[in-house]
């Protein structure tokens, strides 16, 4: 059985965009993209590589997609396993395959749970959030990997929805705190 997991830099505050670049992320005109730049730190780096080099499947929205698909493929060197992973992009159009190996999924809750039983790599899931919120809905959501930033933004995209969330509990597997404020947090669904 395949496991869903979720990779995300998050505010105090539960926000989730932008926070590589300026403008990784512009919509809703959301002005602090790049408010994970001044807690940098060699460790951390270290972890998000080590988690770039696990064996996986990439499952991406389709607007990260698109963003990924003009960068990831110029930068192998960086992310090899990105490249040949299969990338499944959940998607309401099928517009034009921008990054092989891809498929889409129109019918993501369906289809996922298809997938999930199925033999193969985990899928990982970075950024994307509207796909997280739809996953965190269907309660298809095995692993969060957080990294939490001593920041409050204040505005913009959240992990998880505001409203029509159920109660789901999760344990706490891995934990690392840096001098900066910075906590990586990895908590596992509990479905006992």
């Amino acid at each position: 059985m395949r496991k869903i997991i979720v990779f995300e830099h998050l505010s105090l505050d539960g926000v989730i965009q932008a926070p590589s670049g300026k403008n990784e992320d512009v919509s809703n005109d959301f002005e602090q993209g790049g408010w994970t730049a001044p807690f940098q730190h060699p460790e951390i780096g270290q972890v998000i590589r080590e988690w770039m080099q696990e064996d996986c499947s990439l499952l991406l929205g389709r607007k990260t997609y698109e963003q990924w698909s003009s960068y990831w493929p110029l930068h192998p060197d960086i992310w090899p396993v990105a490249d040949h992973a299969m990338k499944y992009v959940a998607t309401r159009h099928t517009p034009p395959i921008l990054w092989q190996p891809t498929t889409y999924l129109n019918q993501p809750t369906s289809e996922l749970t298809r997938l999930k039983q199925q033999d193969g790599p985990p899928l990982h899931v970075w950024g994307s959030s509207q796909l997280v919120h739809t996953l965190y809905q269907a309660d298809l959501i095995d692993e969060l990997r957080l990294i939490l930033y001593p920041v409050i933004i204040g505005s913009g995209k959240r992990l998880f929805p505001d409203n029509g969330m159920t109660p789901i509990t999760w344990n706490v597997t891995k934990r690392h705190t840096f001098d900066n404020g910075v906590l990586i947090a990895c908590y596992e669904r509990d479905r006992n």
